[in-house]
């Protein structure tokens, strides 16, 4: 009986963290895109950097911390930023903030941006228990979260690249 009971209990574990895990996510890529539509920074960071920091701050503890302010690189610590120009055909061109391009919109054809995180990956509780005939290890648990908005104002020229 006891068996099968923790089997069942670690099945149930294993699917509340998921489940919190990946509500977190969801929740922190919000917040970013909240925060990136009003194209404000924060102190001397960039744009970019300003948003996966507010991501960070809001993701409870689930993303990798880094020591120091975020750099303005896309994909720091699995939170990325991405920015999409409206075509009059309603296609979305990218726009590579990399480059420093700048930022000549009309007003109907705001930006939109795009906030996700990639990649997180998070232990079962299953593999603590070895059972013959599994393997080594059961694989785990790999989320993401993206969230949209269309941008309040377009950010200032060269901004996406900070």
């Amino acid at each position: 009986m006891l068996l099968p009971m923790l089997g069942f209990l670690f099945l149930i574990l294993d699917i509340s963290w998921a489940v919190y895990s990946r509500s977190t996510l969801q929740y922190a890529v919000a917040q970013g895109v909240r925060y990136a539509v009003t194209s404000q920074t924060t102190g001397t960071m960039g744009l970019r950097a300003s948003i996966q920091t507010v991501v960070q701050d809001n993701a409870f503890g689930r993303l990798r911390t880094t020591a120091g302010a975020a750099t303005g690189v896309n994909g720091w610590n699995g939170i990325y930023v991405d920015y999409y120009l409206v075509n009059s055909d309603g296609s979305l061109t990218s726009e590579d903030g990399a480059t420093g391009t700048s930022w000549t919109t009309a007003a109907a054809e705001l930006p939109l941006v795009e906030v996700s995180v990639q990649g997180l990956s998070s232990k079962t509780f299953m593999p603590t228990i070895k059972l013959p005939g599994l393997g080594p290890a059961l694989s785990p648990i790999v989320m993401g979260a993206v969230a949209w908005d269309r941008m309040e104002a377009p950010p200032l020229a060269g901004t996406p690249a900070q």
